[in-house]
C-alpha cells in the first residue's frame, strides 16, 4: 500500500482527497487485471488435463482402463481430487511413465457435498461463456438431487431403501381423516361422493381419473357438470362446520381477486377467511402468497409459521415460508424449507428440484465472487506498489503469478512466476489446493443440512383428524328415506341421494331408478359395484356406537334368518333333481331380491318347486335344494344363476316374504338296503342302466344332441352307490330327460327306497322307447 508521500509546501498527516481517488482507480483496475489472470490459471490447468487425459487414453493398452478424474466410470460414493489438481498429478506422473491412482473416497454425504460445492463455486469463479453457465446449473441441479435423495430416501437393507420415518405425509393424513377432503384435507365443500364411496370437495373431484385415497380407477372422469353434491353429507357438513364453509366461499373470492391481480382486495377476503375459521391453513397458505406477491414478506412468513403449526406435514406451507424467506434475503433458510418440503411428499422430489437448485447456486455464487474478491484484495496487499506501479502497462502479460502470490505473499516477477507455473505441474498441484478451500459459510450450510436432516428422522409429530362437537350429531339425520331406520351400510347414488344399500337394491329390482328424484340410474345398476359411502358410516360408527350397534345386530338376527336351513326360500318354476345342474334366467323382481338374499347371508341356496295349482300357494309338497355356484348380471338386473341340485325335503309348513314363498321343510334320505336285497337291487340296477344306454343309442340323433348339449354324458356309477344318500347319480340325469308328466316326477322324487325307484324308472324307459320306436 501507499503508506507516504512528499507535499510542495509541507508535511500532510491527512489523504488528499485527488490522490485518494487515484489509488482507488489504480487498485480497482490491478483487481480487474488480476481476475482475468485467475480465469487465465483455470483455463491453462483444463487444457492441461484434456491433454494428459489424451495421451493416456491413447497409451493405455487395457480397454476397460480407467482416469481417476473420470465421473463416467466413478461411483456414487467415491471422489477424485479437483479435476485441476488431478491434471497437474497426471501430468508430472506421465513423464515418469506412470499410470495415477489416486482416488480419495469420501466417508459420508457431508464431504461429498462439500466437494461438489467446492467444485461448484470454481466452476462459477473462472466460468464466463454460456456453455459454461450451462455446466454451473448442471452441476447445481445435481447437487441438489443429491441432498433432496438424502432428505427422501435413506440406505435400508440390502438394497432396498425405505423413506425416512418421522411425521406421516399430508397424502396419508388425509386417507385417515373420513370426514375432510381426502385431497386438500379441508372442509367437504360442495361434497360429491365417487364410486368407489369416498368423498371430496367439488373443485378437487372434477377431472379425477383415480381416487386419492384407494386409486381406484375403474370409472371414467366425471365432468364437472355431471357430479351431483351429496344432500346428505352437504346438509351433515353444513350443520357440523359452518364457519368453515363461510371461510371457504371468502376464499373463493379472494382466489378469484388474486386471479385478476387485485391483491389488496384478495387480502381483504383472506382475512376475513382466517377471521372466520382459524384453523383453515389454506387460506393462511394463500394470503402468505399473497403478502409474498406484495412484497410484505415478514407478513407472508408469520402466516408461513402458522401453517406449518396447524398442517407440519403439508409441504405448501414450507414451500410458502421458502418464498417468504427468499423475499428477505435469507437464502440459507429458505433452501432448508425447500427440503422440508420434498420431505414431507416423496413425489415432489423433481418439482421442487429445481428451486433447490436456484437456491444453491444462488448461496454459491455469492460465497465465489467473496472469495474472489479476498483473494484479489490478499495479492494487493502483499504485493510491493513500486513494481504494481512500474508493471501497470504489461501487467495483461502476466498470468498465475500474481495468483501464486496471494498464495506466498512474495514473488520476484509475474511473467518468471507464469513461466515457472506452466513448467511446474508441482505448483500447479500447489495452487488449485488452495483454489479448493470453498467458503467457510458454504461448509457450516452443510453441517447445518445434515444436523436438519437428523432432526427430522427423529420427528414423530402426528397431526390429528377433523373431530365435530357430539351434541350436534342426532339419530334422525342418518335415517333412510326408504325403510325409515338407521342406515345400514349407506351407498349414494350418482344423483346425490343416500339410502341403504338393500333398501335401494329393492327398489331397483322394480325399476331402474332413483326412488326420490327418478333419475335413471341405469348405468349404476349395470356396473353393480355399490360402495359404502364412507364419511356416513365413519359417523354413525364414531359418534353413534350405541344406535350403531343396535342397528348392527338387527341385521345380523336378518341374516341369520334367511341362513336358517329349515325356513327355507321357495323358487316356484320346474322339478329339480340332486346333482343336475339348473340354470335359471331371474328377470321378477321377487326372485331377483330372493337370490340376492340367499348371497348375502351365504347360504348359497334356496328350494325348487314345481308350480301346482290345486296345491297351496302353487308349488308342490316336494322339491330339491339348489346350490348357487355363480350368478351373472345383466345391465337392467336380470340375471342367470348356475345352480346344481342338492338334498329332497318336503315342505312341512308354508309362509311369504317380501313377496316370494317360504317353507319350513324336513329333508328326505334313502333308507338303508336290506342286506338280503342287496344283490337284487345289484342286479336290478345294472339292468335299468343298459336299457337307459340302449335306449338312448337308439334314439334319433337330434335327440341325443340336445341331450347331450344341455345334460352332458350320463354320469358314472359311484363305487358306494347304494350308500348314498340320494342314490347314484345317473338315475336323476335320467329323470331329467324322460319326458314323464309332473306328477310321476314327483312321485318319483319322494322316494326313498333305492329299489322302488329303479323299477319306476325301468318302467318309465320301456314307456319311452316303445313310444320313440
Amino acid at each position: 500500500m501507499l503508506t507516504s508521500r512528499k507535499s510542495s509546501s509541507s508535511t500532510v498527516t491527512d489523504v488528499d482527497t485527488k490522490f485518494d481517488d487515484e489509488k482507488h482507480r489504480i487498485n480497482n483496475k490491478k483487481r480487474g487485471r488480476l481476475v482475468s489472470r485467475l480465469f487465465q490459471v483455470s483455463r491453462h490447468a483444463k487444457k492441461m488435463s484434456n491433454s494428459s487425459r489424451q495421451l493416456q487414453e491413447s497409451t493405455t493398452s487395457s480397454p476397460t482402463a480407467t482416469t481417476p478424474y473420470s465421473r463416467t466410470s466413478e461411483p456414487s460414493t467415491k471422489r477424485v481430487l479437483r479435476d485441476i489438481v488431478v491434471a497437474a498429478a497426471e501430468s508430472a506422473e506421465m513423464q515418469q511413465q506412470q499410470q495415477p491412482d489416486v482416488i480419495f473416497v469420501t466417508s459420508s454425504p457431508s464431504e461429498s457435498w462439500k466437494e461438489e460445492m467446492a467444485k461448484l463455486t470454481r466452476s462459477i469463479q473462472y466460468g464466463g461463456s454460456t456453455n459454461h453457465q450451462e455446466d454451473e446449473w448442471k452441476d447445481a441441479r445435481n447437487l441438489a438431487s443429491s441432498i433432496i435423495r438424502a432428505w427422501v430416501i435413506r440406505p435400508g437393507t440390502g438394497s432396498l431403501s425405505t423413506v425416512i420415518p418421522g411425521a406421516e405425509s399430508f397424502a396419508e393424513r388425509n386417507k385417515r381423516d373420513c370426514l375432510s377432503c381426502h385431497k386438500c384435507g379441508g372442509v367437504l365443500y360442495q361434497v360429491v361422493t365417487l364410486a368407489c364411496g369416498h368423498s371430496f370437495c367439488r373443485k378437487c373431484a372434477n377431472g379425477l381419473d383415480h381416487c386419492y385415497k384407494c386409486n381406484r380407477a375403474d370409472h371414467p372422469a366425471v365432468q364437472p357438470d355431471q357430479l351431483k353434491t351429496n344432500v346428505t353429507v352437504s346438509t351433515l357438513v353444513s350443520k357440523w362446520w359452518a364457519d368453515e364453509l363461510r371461510a371457504v366461499e371468502l376464499r373463493n373470492a379472494g382466489n378469484q381477486a388474486f386471479t385478476n391481480q387485485h391483491y389488496d382486495q384478495a387480502l381483504e377476503k383472506y382475512s376475513q377467511a382466517a377471521q372466520s375459521a382459524p384453523g383453515d391453513f389454506t387460506s393462511l397458505s394463500n394470503r402468505s402468497h399473497c403478502f409474498s406477491k406484495m412484497g410484505k414478506f415478514e407478513e407472508a412468513l408469520k402466516d408461513a409459521d402458522m401453517v406449518i403449526r396447524l398442517r407440519p406435514n403439508w409441504p405448501k406451507g414450507h414451500f410458502r415460508r421458502a418464498e417468504a424467506l427468499k423475499g428477505l434475503g435469507r437464502h440459507e433458510d429458505a433452501l432448508l424449507s425447500l427440503l422440508h418440503c420434498a420431505a414431507m411428499e416423496r413425489t415432489l422430489m423433481s418439482d421442487v428440484r429445481d428451486d433447490v437448485a436456484k437456491a444453491l447456486y444462488g448461496i454459491v455464487s455469492s460465497a465465489a465472487k467473496q472469495k474472489t474478491h479476498r483473494m484479489v484484495d490478499r495479492t494487493m496487499a502483499g504485493g510491493n506498489p513500486s513494481r504494481a506501479s512500474d508493471n501497470e502497462d504489461s501487467s495483461s502479460s502476466c498470468s498465475e503469478g500474481t495468483v501464486m502470490a496471494a498464495t506466498n505473499q512474495s514473488l520476484a516477477s509475474e511473467t518468471e512466476e507464469e513461466e515457472d507455473l506452466r513448467n511446474s505441474p508441482e505448483r500447479l498441484m500447489a495452487l488449485s489446493i488452495h483454489q479448493q478451500d470453498i467458503h467457510p459459510k458454504l461448509h457450516q450450510l452443510i453441517d447445518r443440512i445434515l444436523s436438519e436432516l437428523e432432526r427430522l428422522q427423529k420427528s414423530c409429530h402426528s397431526v390429528s383428524i377433523r373431530e365435530l362437537d357430539p351434541a350436534k350429531v342426532e339419530v334422525v339425520d342418518f335415517e333412510c328415506t326408504l325403510c325409515c331406520r338407521l342406515m345400514w351400510q349407506p351407498v349414494t347414488t350418482p344423483c346425490g341421494h343416500s339410502f341403504c344399500r338393500t333398501c335401494l337394491d329393492r327398489c331397483m329390482d322394480h325399476k331402474a331408478a332413483c326412488p326420490l328424484c327418478q333419475t335413471s340410474l341405469e348405468t349404476y345398476l349395470a356396473e353393480r359395484k355399490q360402495c359404502l359411502t364412507e364419511f356416513l358410516d365413519y359417523a354413525m360408527s364414531t359418534y353413534l356406537p350405541q344406535e350403531y350397534a343396535e342397528r348392527s345386530l338387527l341385521h345380523d338376527e336378518e341374516m341369520k334368518e334367511l341362513a336358517s336351513s329349515h325356513n327355507i326360500p321357495i323358487f316356484i318354476c320346474t322339478m329339480a333333481y340332486p346333482t343336475v345342474k339348473c340354470p335359471l334366467h331371474v328377470f321378477e323382481p321377487r326372485y331377483r331380491l330372493m337370490i340376492r338374499r340367499c348371497m348375502e347371508s351365504g347360504s348359497r341356496q334356496f328350494g325348487m318347486c314345481s308350480y301346482v295349482q290345486d296345491q297351496p300357494q302353487g308349488f308342490a309338497e316336494f322339491g330339491t335344494m339348489l346350490e348357487v355356484n355363480d350368478v351373472e348380471f345383466f345391465p337392467d338386473g336380470r340375471s342367470v344363476v348356475d345352480t346344481v341340485g342338492g338334498r329332497r325335503f318336503r315342505v312341512l309348513r308354508r309362509g311369504l316374504l317380501d313377496g316370494y314363498c317360504t317353507a319350513t321343510v324336513e329333508y328326505l334320505v334313502d333308507q338303508p338296503v336290506d342286506p338280503s336285497r342287496v344283490d337284487t337291487v345289484k342286479a336290478l340296477h345294472d339292468r335299468v342302466r343298459q336299457e337307459a344306454q340302449s335306449w338312448i343309442n337308439s334314439a334319433p340323433a337330434n335327440l341325443r344332441q340336445r341331450i347331450l348339449g344341455h345334460f352332458g354324458l350320463m354320469p358314472d356309477v359311484e363305487p358306494d352307490w347304494m350308500t348314498l344318500p340320494n342314490g347314484p347319480a345317473w338315475l336323476w340325469w335320467l329323470m331329467a330327460i324322460l319326458p314323464l308328466n309332473p306328477k310321476a316326477q314327483v312321485a318319483t322324487l319322494t322316494m326313498t327306497q333305492i329299489e322302488k325307484r329303479l323299477e319306476a324308472i325301468q318302467r318309465g324307459v320301456a314307456y319311452v322307447r316303445q313310444r320313440t320306436l
